[in-house]
């Protein structure tokens, strides 16, 4: 069996990929192949040597229509170049492992995309939906929102911060399909939510009722958060956790936008991004 975990970063993010690629091999004991995709834009912006001497591959990527942030580069896990392993893991780059990272792979289906539910957040909320952001002059618009809503509401949705799939989903029409929902919603409506869920509503569209939980030991939201019940205005302030995640079991924590282990104000696992990224 051939597994491979894979990242996703442009120019920006490329250099932040090395504490996550360091704390799955070492925390999370990944023991298969490691993939970066990276934007084909951005090929010439960095020297991948460092990145190909420690065994990793970087899979550079055409351009998508509309110049979308680079999340949505996300599509490309749906195309030929990942067949040739078995299984795939996605992880999103703001992660960090605290146990190995076991699938138990025998009781896994084939034909299902793994994921964890999106804080019972339904799937018509994965798109633009709040009044004051949408163009309401445009019926054409008001009437797709209006249909996501009766077609959605009461579809549980998932977060795509963490995707485990077999290659049994690659598909030629999986990633032709992605490509015409990301030009309908994305660049026709306008209909993604900026700085959100973004391509994850595609993601969730194109596998509506294919999805099954991933696991409990992956953690899709830092629980900073709730603590600070989602109040903006604090999630910038400096804290200390010392919760002991790796006795709870916990394989991965998703640190989730606003703490990401490299902000400075997370002062317990910023020290740790800092070491893991200088042992790479």
């Amino acid at each position: 069996m051939k597994k491979v975990f894979v990242a996703l970063a442009d120019r920006k993010f490329i250099p932040y990929s090395k504490s996550l690629f360091y704390s799955a091999r070492v925390d999370g004991e990944w023991d298969g192949d490691f993939v970066l995709i990276v934007p084909e834009k951005d090929k010439d912006s960095y020297d991948f040597s460092e990145f190909y001497n420690r065994g990793i591959n970087v899979f550079f990527v055409p351009a998508l229509i509309g110049d979308p942030p680079p999340t949505y580069y996300r599509f490309y896990l749906f195309t030929e170049y990942f067949k040739k392993w078995d299984w795939i893991f996605y992880c999103d780059m703001d992660v960090l492992f605290f146990n190995k990272i076991d699938f138990n792979f025998k009781d896994r289906k084939s034909d299902v995309m793994y994921a964890n539910d999106c804080n019972g957040v339904p799937l018509y909320q994965q798109f633009e939906w709040e009044n004051e952001k949408l163009d309401m002059n445009n019926n054409e618009v008001v009437s797709k929102v209006k249909w996501l809503y009766e077609n959605y509401k009461g579809a549980p949705s998932f977060e795509a911060c963490f995707l485990f799939f077999h290659k049994n989903l690659i598909k030629d029409e999986t990633f032709d399909n992605l490509i015409n929902l990301h030009t309908l919603y994305y660049v026709y409506y306008e209909l993604n939510r900026d700085g959100l869920s973004e391509e994850q509503a595609l993601l969730n569209l194109e596998f509506l009722g294919r999805w099954e939980k991933l696991s409990d030991k992956f953690l899709n939201t830092y629980p900073r958060a709730n603590e600070l019940k989602w109040n903006w205005e604090k999630m910038g302030e400096a804290f200390k956790d010392d919760h002991d995640y790796k006795k709870d079991g916990l394989m991965a924590i998703h640190f989730y936008q606003f703490f990401q282990p490299w902000s400075e104000h997370n002062l317990r696992f910023y020290p740790v991004w800092k070491e893991y990224n200088d042992k790479f």
